[in-house]
């Protein structure tokens, strides 16, 4: 299995709103992408919450699944439509669990 994780800091000035929508809409992602096997979102609990507040968890049985959901057109308008513009810095790390 590999997971996919996302750490994300956004824009100063990010209303609590838009973030809620950006959770809302990367886990119903689940239901849209059958290469998700578990999606997990929430606030940074660790040491490191200054510089990313916010972590993105999505579970896949494989590279491959995880290639497809990256380039799922679902994903790509979650992206598109609520994190673009209200990202400030982004780090993705993938690994076996």
């Amino acid at each position: 299995m590999i997971l996919h994780l996302v750490l994300l800091r956004f824009k100063p000035g990010t209303t609590a709103e838009r973030i809620a929508a950006l959770a809302a809409g990367l886990l119903d992602m689940k239901g849209s992408i059958p290469e998700i096997l578990d999606i997990r979102w929430g606030a940074n609990l660790g040491p490191s919450t200054a510089e990313y507040p916010y972590v993105l968890a999505v579970a896949f049985d494989d590279l491959d699944a995880l290639e497809r959901y990256l380039v799922h057109p679902v994903h790509r308008r979650v992206v598109a439509e609520h994190l673009e513009a209200i990202r400030e810095a982004k780090l993705a790390v993938d690994i076996e669990a």
